[in-house]
C-alpha cells in the first residue's frame, strides 16, 4: 500500500536502484520502495533527478510534484496511457449529456457547502446553519450561484470579517499551498483510472489542462480551510517549512466517504472510480466525502 509521502525542502539527487527510489542528500542516504509513496515534491530548484527514477515513479502511480522559485506547487509529473480502456472511457466523457453534468456539479457543490458548513461547526464559528441551508437549496447546474454565495459567507466567517481570497497574507498562501496538493491527488487518482483531466463538467477552460479535477476536488477544500484556521497562525510571516510539510500531508487525514472513514488520498480515489462508473453507464452518483475533525491516519 502506499504510505509516503515525501517531502525534499533541501537539495538532493533522486535515482532508481533495484525498484527503491534513493534519495541522496548531504546528511546521507536514504531508500523507499517505489510503490510504497503515494506523493513527491521537490520544493528544492538544485534537485536532480534521474529519468529513469522519474518514469518509475509516474509509472507507480506516484503523484510528482515540482515547485516553482517561490517554493508553491507549479507542475506535476503524471503516467500516460496507465488504463487498458483509456479510449472507451475518453469516448464515454465526451459523449456525457449536459444534464448529467450539470447533476453532477449540483451533488458537488452540495456537498461542498455542506463540508464548508462542517468546517465552521468544527471551530465553532457562525455561519454553519446557513450553508446547511444552502446545502439542500442547490438546483440541476447550480444555476443560482449557490457556491460562490456561501464562500462569499464562509471565509469571512472562518477568517474574520474583511478576509478575502485575494489578500497577500499567510492564510492564502497556506490555503493555495494545500489547494494545490490537493488538485495534485484528485489529477493523479483520475490519470490512473484512464479518466482525462482537461474534460471538466463545469470548468471548461481551453487553457486548463486539469477542468475535471478542478471540479471534483471541490468538496475536498474544506479539509485544507480546517487544517490552516486551526494550525496557521496569520502573524504576517511566511510559511515555514515545517508548515509545508504538514500542508503537503493533508491527504492522509481521515474523511468520510459512503458511511466509512478513509485517508483522503484513498476517499479521492473512490470518488475518482464512481466517475469512471459513470462514464461508463454503471451509476449514477459520485461518492463524495464529509468532512470529519481532523485527525492524522495512523498505520498499525
Amino acid at each position: 500500500m502506499e504510505f509516503h509521502t515525501i517531502f525534499l525542502a533541501n537539495p538532493a539527487h533522486l535515482s532508481l536502484r533495484r525498484g527503491q527510489l534513493v534519495i541522496r542528500q548531504e546528511a546521507g542516504e536514504r531508500t523507499f520502495p517505489i510503490e510504497d509513496i503515494s506523493a513527491l515534491l521537490v520544493e528544492s530548484q538544485t534537485t536532480t533527478i534521474t529519468a529513469a527514477a522519474l518514469q518509475a515513479l509516474t509509472q507507480q502511480g506516484v503523484t510528482v510534484y515540482l515547485c516553482d522559485p517561490t517554493h508553491l506547487p507549479a507542475a506535476l509529473a503524471l503516467p500516460m496511457n496507465r488504463h487498458s480502456r483509456q479510449l472507451k472511457l475518453l469516448k464515454g466523457q465526451i459523449s456525457m449529456t449536459k444534464p448529467t453534468q450539470k447533476r453532477l456539479w449540483q451533488g458537488v457543490v452540495s456537498a461542498k457547502l455542506a463540508n464548508q458548513a462542517r468546517c465552521l461547526t468544527l471551530l465553532g464559528r457562525p455561519g454553519g446553519e446557513e450553508l446547511r441551508f444552502l446545502a439542500t437549496q442547490v438546483r440541476s447546474g447550480d444555476p443560482d450561484n449557490l457556491e460562490a454565495i456561501g464562500a462569499a459567507k464562509y471565509f469571512p466567517a472562518l477568517f474574520g470579517q474583511g478576509f478575502t481570497r485575494g489578500e497577500v497574507c499567510r492564510v492564502n498562501a497556506a490555503l493555495n499551498y494545500g489547494y494545490a496538493i490537493l488538485r495534485g491527488a484528485v489529477a493523479r487518482n483520475l490519470v490512473m483510472r484512464g479518466l482525462e483531466p482537461c474534460l471538466g463538467i463545469f470548468h471548461h477552460s481551453e487553457l486548463n489542462q486539469f477542468n475535471l479535477a478542478d471540479d471534483l476536488m471541490e468538496p475536498y477544500r474544506p479539509l485544507v480551510d480546517l487544517y490552516v484556521a486551526s494550525h496557521i497562525p496569520d502573524d504576517g510571516g511566511a510559511l515555514t517549512p515545517a508548515m509545508k510539510q504538514h500542508l503537503f500531508q493533508l491527504t492522509n487525514y481521515l474523511m468520510e466517504q459512503q458511511g466509512k472513514q478513509f485517508r483522503t488520498v484513498s476517499a479521492i480515489g473512490r470518488m475518482a472510480d464512481s466517475f469512471s462508473r459513470i462514464v461508463q453507464g454503471g451509476a449514477d452518483s459520485l461518492e463524495l466525502p464529509t468532512l470529519l475533525p481532523l485527525q492524522l491516519h495512523c498505520y498499525e
